[in-house]
């Protein structure tokens, strides 16, 4: 399955310098990555992709890795793209750690975000009760969305970043961006872990202190899979890219820098 994606900056994506694609996490999309994608445009080519059923891209009735990996080797191969470094934030992570591990002549580096190959308790149960209880039908405008969801979301970055996924998808009915449903129904497979091998491109875990899907048996298992791996640590949440935007970027340019 093809992807929509983004390409940024003026840079040949089939060029000597191979493209830093990147991918967002769970109820993301690559509009939550603009702003860093610009700013490493200016020196590189870069792709930014909306995963299934998240963003622009098409719905399916399945969300799995394995499906993810493939989506990602098609759009690759449709544009072109010999061979990237590749950076994924969360679920995005997970999708890049399985595609290194299954297409590794494809991937000159991996840059994984406060992600793990472990599984890990599913905990965005209530986020997705809180979206569905959403009167998408009885909306008039966006700050109604807001009111009703905020009595059940406490947290004001995670509120702002679920609404980022509501549209008008005509000029009287709200919709998500997201496939709510089949997301909801494969939250297993999101948080579940799949079988890993030894993954010896260069690598670079960037983690924050904050937050609990990496410290531990995260880096234990990190350190267990890649052979060549590189570890950043900001005091930071999950979101540490959004928290730490000018930190975030500063590792992930170290590190590409760095590469032969």
């Amino acid at each position: 399955m093809e992807l929509f994606h983004r390409i940024l900056g003026n840079h040949p994506i089939d060029g000597a310098l191979p493209p830093l694609v990147v991918l967002h996490g769970l109820l993301g999309s690559s509009d939550n990555w603009q702003t860093l994608g610009l700013q490493w445009a200016a020196h590189r080519p870069v792709i930014l992709v909306d995963q299934r059923n998240h963003g622009r891209s098409p719905h399916h009735p399945s969300h799995g890795y394995p499906d993810m990996v493939i989506d990602l080797l098609d759009t690759l191969d449709l544009l072109g793209v010999p061979r990237a470094d590749i950076l994924g934030h969360s679920m995005g992570g997970k999708t890049a750690m399985h595609f290194a591990d299954r297409h590794a002549a494809r991937c000159r580096s991996l840059i994984v975000a406060d992600m793990a190959p472990i599984a890990y308790p599913p905990h965005h149960t209530p986020l997705f009760e809180a979206m569905e209880a959403l009167d998408l039908g009885g909306l008039t405008r966006r700050s109604e969305a807001e009111a009703q969801l905020s009595a059940r979301i406490a947290e004001p970055g995670v509120l702002q970043f679920l609404l980022k996924g509501l549209y008008r998808a005509e000029p009287a009915r709200f919709a998500w961006r997201f496939n709510l449903p089949v997301l909801r129904r494969h939250l297993g497979d999101m948080t579940g872990s799949l079988p890993l091998g030894k993954l010896e491109m260069p690598a670079l875990a960037i983690y924050g202190t904050r937050s609990d899907y990496v410290p531990g048996r995260g880096l234990e298992a990190l350190n267990r899979h890649f052979t060549s791996l590189q570890l950043a640590s900001l005091d930071a949440g999950h979101w540490l890219h959004a928290e730490h935007p000018a930190a975030f970027k500063s590792a992930v340019e170290d590190f590409l820098v760095g590469l032969k």
